[in-house]
């Protein structure tokens, strides 16, 4: 079916016929169930050994495998030409209304369907019509764009159909078709995402079945990912997505798609897996994605400029999904990075309406209206999800690409924290705006920053930034941990702090800051507090500058969302911390009561800061922050209770009436002391005031309450637990005071 004049032509009630001929064979199919009662079970039951029983069982047994695998081919025949008459006489329908739209309004077409003519016009009116031209011109353009649809429809249909028969029948002429393994399903599901915008509804949920059963299985996703080709694999599926964009009814099964394209991709590009994708068919897949993909039934504007995406513009939604191999992964996303350094090089088009609908299933998740058509934010997403391939993103030696994806240099020097966290309209994380006539925005977007900020948590914590809640942290690597450095020499240092305040360029960074460093409180608490060196880090130390990370928590304590994780993991650790020297009673001896003091000073000096800055944002506010940061407090507790694991959970199990983990009478603790940071009724009281006397009285109770829950089974009296509590919560205070007076005199956000 390659022709206009076939697709004319042809009734397609032959493949109709043969269709429905293969399926009642199959429907009626008895053969196999008659071979079993009629055969096997006498014959299983007739106790006949010796060599002539087992070479009959052979045969037998042959026979039986042959009639199964009749059954498959003509099952797969009958499914093959079904679906090839579903889609041709589809076709034939599409070209029967275009060529009604042609003679309803006298066009006449030529044999060839290509070349449409108009009557000339008769009436005086028509004649002095200066529009008649074109708008007959217009509608003979579209007329002929729904003739091609149709005719391409067929061929796809007619390709579709040759491959299915092939696969279907095979090759022998002495045997039926066995089921097909995984490479064979593996190529005919790409045979269906090559009908792209052809694809049927059934033939898309077949393929996202496909795709679904098959995702973790390598043999089939790297068969299906090597049919298509790196190119072919962005072109068809973003074909896909472009024409169902405005059928309703097909946007949750092409989502579903991505999302199965992704864990496919994921398993079919792991190194360790075999097979697996080679390394030319990755380095194809970065020429690819620095290459205009026709996706788009325009393919140029009047001004000669294109509207075709960019393949890692059609990549990016895929990669939000799946867990991936660094080796695959970070040349992608070193790449792209590379790239959208280069000034407008994903913004410069003038997008129009059209354009940003058709592709919506490209762009963001919520829709393209929102933007997205800049593919940091899906490679950052990927990176989120994949802790270590977003440390070595951070950390390694980098790899320089060119414009095609091919090596450049390697080992240079890492500098994409910097890179990614430039203000202003330098930013390589700027999208499209709306209100800027759909170019570039001139600043970075919150959806690429939120991203940003999800990829430095799992580079820093090793864990993915979106993992369920109570999933532990690992033990901090020293890669991880020189990460978490450079962070907070950044942020802590120059225009870092500024650039994180409400309306800044990078605030909406500020949450993602507050759950590294609740992460590494340990660290934190340690570079305040150089001289105590009892503070124990979680796994490899940081050596965090103190100065900057001074000036990082005061400017995570302006932002009520940083605010929360940072409070509620300063004080589980101090809690831990003081509990540990409880626990050592006897290791401390005459320097005991000093060492619980400055377990409580260090843990007040951070929240000293932390206060202070929170203070500080509430006077540039003093008003409706207060029960943001009450809020932030209560959603945050899982840092807590994650900080309490890291550092003291496990001394539990040292302390008689408390077991081993979080127990219950911990887990109210940990609720309880944070809760001191709430600032009490702010609808009556000076916020700014209210939060500065919150923080102090708050944080001397805590550092109370901390040692009162640590008493049990020491033997102190309850004169001494008094004492040592109360010494406990001024030395928090006069800590507390400390970090304040050093925000207030050199700090300042």
């Amino acid at each position: 079916m390659s022709t206009y004049s076939d697709l004319r032509q042809e009734t397609f009630k032959g493949i109709e016929t043969l269709a429905s001929a293969f399926e009642s064979l199959t429907s009626n199919w008895n053969l196999s169930s008659e071979f079993t009662g009629d055969i096997l079970t006498p014959l299983q039951g007739s106790n006949w050994r010796g060599d002539a029983a087992e070479r009959a069982a052979a045969t037998i047994t042959k026979t039986r495998n042959e009639l199964d695998a009749a059954f498959e081919e003509a099952s797969a025949i009958g499914k093959a030409l079904r679906d090839a008459h579903t889609e041709l006489a589809a076709a034939r329908a599409d070209l029967d209304a275009a060529l009604k739209r042609a003679a309803d309004h006298s066009l006449t077409v030529d044999a060839d369907g290509v070349n449409i003519s108009w009557p000339a016009p008769t009436s005086e009116a028509d004649k002095h019509d200066p529009t008649y031209a074109t708008t007959y011109k217009a509608l003979a353009q579209s007329v002929a764009d729904d003739i091609a649809k149709a005719v391409a429809r067929a061929k796809a249909a007619d390709t579709a159909a040759a491959a299915a028969l092939g696969g279907a029948t095979g090759k022998s002429k002495t045997a039926f078709q066995p089921s097909t393994g995984p490479e064979e399903q593996g190529k005919k599901a790409a045979d269906l995402l090559k009908l792209a915008g052809n694809l049927s509804d059934a033939q898309l949920d077949e393929l996202n079945k496909a795709l679904k059963a098959n995702a973790n299985n390598p043999q089939f996703t790297t068969a299906f990912y090597n049919r298509l080709g790196p190119d072919g694999f962005l072109k068809y599926y973003g074909q896909l997505a472009v024409a169902s964009a405005d059928k309703g009814n097909r946007s949750t099964a092409v989502a579903d798609l991505q999302k199965n394209l992704g864990t496919a991709l994921a398993t079919a590009t792991d190194s360790h897996n075999f097979p697996h994708l080679s390394d030319e068919w990755e380095a194809g897949l970065r020429r690819a994605g620095a290459t205009r993909t026709d996706i788009l039934p325009i393919p140029k504007r009047a001004d000669g400029t294109s509207a075709q995406p960019y393949g890692y513009q059609i990549l990016a939604n895929i990669l939000r999904t799946g867990t991936y191999d660094p080796h695959f992964l970070n040349p992608v996303a070193e790449h792209v990075t590379q790239l959208s350094e280069m000034p407008g090089f994903w913004t410069t088009t003038p997008w129009l309406d059209t354009d940003l609908d058709k592709m919506k299933l490209l762009g963001y998740a919520q829709g393209s209206q929102a933007g997205g058509f800049n593919p940091m934010t899906g490679v950052l997403d990927a990176l989120a999800h994949n802790p270590q391939a977003a440390t070595q993103f951070f950390h390694d030696p980098k790899t320089e690409y060119n414009l095609d994806g091919s090596v450049k240099a390697i080992d240079q020097k890492n500098t994409y924290l910097t890179d990614l966290t430039v203000g202003g309209d330098r930013s390589p994380l700027q999208d499209i705006s709306k209100g800027n006539y759909y170019l570039a925005s001139g600043h970075a977007e919150s959806p690429e920053l939120l991203s940003l900020g999800h990829a430095l948590e799992a580079a820093t914590t090793g864990r993915a930034y979106d993992a369920p809640e109570g999933t532990p942290l690992p033990q901090h690597t020293p890669e991880q941990a020189a990460v978490m450095k450079d962070v907070v020499n950044h942020f802590g240092s120059g225009d870092g702090p500024k650039l994180l305040r409400k309306g800044a360029d990078l605030a909406d960074l500020a949450p993602s800051l507050g759950h590294l460093t609740a992460a590494y409180m340990g660290d934190v608490q340690g570079a305040m507090s150089p001289q105590d060196h009892s503070l124990t880090t979680y796994g490899s130390p940081a050596d965090l500058n103190p100065g900057n990370t001074a000036k990082l928590l005061g400017a995570l304590g302006r932002n009520p969302d940083a605010f929360g994780a940072v409070a509620q993991a300063q004080q589980a650790y101090t809690t831990a911390h003081i509990q540990d020297v409880m626990l050592h009673r006897d290791t401390y001896g005459a320097e005991f009561d000093q060492a619980v003091k400055n377990a409580a000073h260090s843990g007040g000096e951070v929240a000293g800061i932390l206060t202070a800055g929170r203070t500080a944002g509430l006077v540039d506010e003093m008003k409706g922050q207060a029960d943001a940061y009450n809020k932030s407090i209560d959603q945050n507790g899982m840092w807590g209770k994650t900080v309490w694991a890291m550092t003291g959970g496990r001394l539990l199990g040292d302390i008689p009436g408390l077991g081993k983990g979080m127990s219950l009478p911990a887990n109210f603790l940990i609720d309880q002391l944070t809760s001191s940071y709430h600032i009490a009724d702010p609808n009556t009281a000076d916020p700014a005031t209210d939060a500065d006397v919150a923080g102090f009285s708050g944080l001397g109770a805590a550092a109370k309450k901390a040692v009162e829950s640590a008493v049990q089974g020491t033997g102190l009296n309850p004169q001494q637990v008094e004492a040592l509590s109360s010494a406990a919560a001024d030395a928090a205070r006069d800590g507390a005071t400390g970090g304040a007076g050093l925000f207030t005199r050199a700090i300042h956000g």
